[in-house]
């Protein structure tokens, strides 16, 4: 069985690929030669479809990396403010750097440390908060064992309109078929993705699409009813 890493598809989508600018075109070119991880182009491009759609002004981030995505979010939305929860002291040092040299890092809040207890911290301090305090886009691309607490914990500081995007959701594809060294590896990450799709899925409250680009990606929304 293939998937669209192992076709051209990819390197098509790479091709044609437009950066939001030079800066953060350099920022990826360094990122991959580093092999650092980051979001794939394909998931860059429906990310920006989405925002550009429902113009989030607070975007909670569960998984920083070196801040690509933070600042992708942040140029592409001027007006928005981002917080982005990191543990990897590497990673920390790395995003601390590249917002510091951006005027768009004044809008990025990086929390660090365990993102459960940072979430359970954000629930605290907006148990009593307005709609407008709350965020309205969250993205989930940090530990995969973890994503249904993940969610659990950022559903209760969305606003009702939220929209909740998870990442790599397909792990290389191991969520459908795990051969070899490296799915075996990744076994509890399999066994918690597949546990925490079937979740979604049976939820009545949540309106869930699944799509299959790059490394696969949820996106769910709350089901309200007037």
């Amino acid at each position: 069985m293939k998937y669209v890493r192992d076709i051209p598809f990819k390197e098509f989508v790479d091709s044609n690929h437009k950066a939001v600018d030079e800066d953060l075109a350099e920022l990826r070119r360094s990122n991959e030669n580093e092999s650092v991880p980051l979001i794939f182009t394909e998931t860059e491009e429906i990310l920006g479809l989405l925002i550009g759609l429902t113009h989030p002004s607070r975007i909670l981030e569960i998984g920083t990396a070196h801040g690509y995505s933070s600042l992708y979010f942040a140029k592409k939305l001027p007006d928005a403010h981002i917080t982005t929860i990191e543990r990897n002291p590497v990673m920390i040092e790395s995003a601390r750097a590249e917002f510091a040299s951006r005027k768009e890092g004044e809008r990025i809040d990086l929390r660090t440390g365990d993102a459960i207890e940072i979430l359970d911290e954000l629930v605290k301090n907006l148990a009593d908060a307005d709609q407008s305090e709350k965020y309205d886009f969250v993205f989930i691309d940090a530990a995969k064992s973890h994503y249904r607490e993940f969610l659990e914990a950022a559903e209760k500081i969305c606003t009702k309109d939220a929209l909740i995007v998870c990442d790599n959701i397909l792990l290389n594809g191991w969520i459908l078929q795990a051969e070899g060294s490296a799915a075996k590896r990744h076994r509890t990450s399999i066994k918690y993705m597949k546990k925490f799709i079937e979740y979604i899925r049976s939820r009545d409250d949540l309106e869930v699409s699944i799509l299959t680009g790059a490394d696969g990606l949820a996106v769910i929304r709350f089901i309200n009813e007037n």
